[in-house]
């Protein structure tokens, strides 16, 4: 069911409810947005693994995380380090082919990390376009349904005896490398989210953090009546 339009004015109307620093805070946090960078969570069911990518996410300036669930009934991050998902904008979807479709719509590139011999290394990944990663399941990996959609298949080169990182450390890996490597390629006005996405992100976060915000702001449209 398709939710109705926010108000456009809502994070003018409700600031107020947070102090100056909390404030101050959102503004700069929300000029350092980007959607350049999405992530996508296919079957990750272990909370602390969800919550560990979601904040991640969240830390580097990443606004969309896309969950596929196509063999776990349910997608629960850790009670203990819940949050990183407040500030995203969640999409969520039950099959590969529909989410990869709806990536593809929107300009994305697809890139996948893979132990194959063609796979780029991760810091050799183009940049240019916008892209789209996907963290597989904790045990089988990306499911083989991405095969076909996927633009760039990668590897995180190492150096050690291990041949392979728990799912959350290659997230951080993977997303604090690409959101570097983008910023220093892309002017600003192309890597970070536009001043307009950047209100439509302020209201969404109002609603987030203050459930009564539907009374408050039909309130607050009386007073100025």
């Amino acid at each position: 069911m398709t939710q109705p339009p926010l108000p456009p004015d809502l994070w003018q109307a409700l600031r107020g409810r947070f102090s100056a620093p909390r404030q101050q805070r959102f503004l700069e946090v929300v000029q350092k947005r980007t959607n350049r960078l999405r992530m996508v969570l296919q079957d990750v069911h272990t909370p602390h693994n969800i919550s560990a990518c979601l904040r991640s996410a969240e830390a580097f300036g990443v606004s969309h995380c896309d969950v596929v669930q196509l063999r776990t009934s349910r997608f629960s991050p850790s009670s203990v380090a819940r949050g990183g998902e407040l500030w995203l904008q969640m999409g969520k979807f039950l099959s590969v082919d529909a989410c990869a479709q709806a990536l593809h719509a929107e300009g994305y590139k697809i890139a996948v990390a893979v132990p194959v011999q063609d796979a780029v290394p991760l810091y050799e990944l183009p940049v240019e376009a916008p892209i789209a990663v996907i963290f597989g399941n904790e045990h089988a990996g990306a499911d083989p349904a991405w095969l076909p959609h996927v633009d760039y298949r990668f590897t995180i080169p190492m150096q050690g005896m291990v041949e392979s990182l728990n799912i959350s450390v290659s997230a951080g890996i993977v997303l604090s490398a690409l959101t570097h490597r983008m910023q220093c390629k892309l002017p600003p006005e192309t890597y970070f989210i536009s001043p307009e996405a950047q209100q439509d992100l302020l209201n969404q976060w109002v609603t987030r953090q203050v459930p009564t915000w539907a009374l408050e702001y039909e309130r607050y449209n009386q007073v100025k009546k």
